[in-house]
């Protein structure tokens, strides 16, 4: 059986009279990759803040490695240095080298000076900035002040990692690091809580994801499922000529929506019980689909004004 490391359940969180998350449940299991999807204000912040121990819910249950991370004792404590964050506040020195910054994390944890060191060099290396090491933070570039930031949130070897936006706005090399990274730390068993609003990065790492919307789940599962339930199948069609594309696109006008002509190609959103085979006619040289992406689903079921409830995947 998989183990859950992260475990919300029926978790409610209210500030004032403002309802943040309406009862979200959600398990995160060892090894995944799990990304968390919303429109600002949606509550992932408040489910960040939780899943750290920064908060409690206002009702609702939430363990992270089968404990409560909320009560302010040792054991509780312990828990919570089994999770890395990289948050907006990305906890580095600008006055500080690289090198120094991990250090003083590393010290922070409890390593003796000669542990701490190891292990700054270990991850400085690991996110490619060695040769800047004993150079001051300041003088980093954006994409650069990430990387260092991830290998802070990795100072403890932590069993679980909770990124909020790790790639945005950084460089290409930057942005192929951190998700390369993510994905051999997956493998190695640790549980990354992402959250993001670049779907193209979530789609390219990602194992599961939950979408959140005024603070309701309104979708969860694995990825492939999630596109699959939620998602359109664009169907393409190559006639002969453009003249034929016109007049077949005139015929298929009650079998389709969103009837797109481009010279000889028609492209359209089958109805549900559409068999291709109704296609085999003269005038058509190829037919293929192109499957929705998680932006398309995504947008759609942020916009469904009829999407209120928690949907199961």
């Amino acid at each position: 059986m998989a183990e859950v490391l992260i475990d919300l359940n029926g978790v409610h969180r209210i500030y004032g009279d403002f309802e943040a998350l309406k009862g979200v449940s959600l398990e995160v299991e060892r090894g995944q990759i799990f990304g968390y999807l919303g429109p600002n204000g949606s509550g992932k912040t408040t489910t960040i803040k939780l899943i750290l121990g920064l908060i409690s819910p206002s009702s609702g249950k939430v363990h992270i490695l089968g404990e409560d991370p909320y009560p302010d004792d040792d054991k509780a404590m312990d828990t919570r240095r089994h999770i890395g964050s990289m948050l907006e506040f990305n906890g580095l020195y600008e006055n500080l080298t690289g090198l120094q910054n991990l250090v003083f994390w590393a010290e922070l944890y409890g390593m003796n000076g000669q542990k701490a060191h190891e292990q700054a060099k270990i991850l400085m290396d690991a996110v490619n900035l060695w040769e800047w090491n004993d150079v001051p933070v300041v003088k980093y570039s954006y994409g650069m002040h990430k990387r260092l930031a991830l290998a802070r949130a990795l100072v403890s070897d932590p069993d679980i990692l909770v990124l909020d936006e790790p790639t945005a706005g950084v460089d290409p090399e930057s942005r192929y690091l951190i998700r390369n990274m993510m994905k051999d730390l997956a493998d190695q068993g640790k549980t990354i809580f992402f959250s993001s609003h670049d779907l193209e990065e979530v789609q390219k790492v990602c194992s599961h994801i939950a979408l959140l919307k005024k603070g309701k789940l309104i979708s969860k599962g694995t990825l492939k499922d999630v596109i699959s339930h939620f998602g359109r199948s664009r169907l393409f069609v190559r006639l002969k000529s453009p003249a034929y594309a016109d007049l077949w696109a005139q015929e298929i006008r009650h079998i389709g929506r969103d009837i797109k002509v481009e010279g000889p190609l028609v492209s359209f959103y089958p109805e549900n019980d559409f068999d291709t085979s109704r296609l085999s006619e003269k005038s058509i040289l190829d037919t293929w689909k192109v499957d929705s992406s998680l932006e398309e689903v995504y947008l759609n079921l942020v916009a469904d004004k009829n999407v209120n409830e928690k949907v199961e995947t």
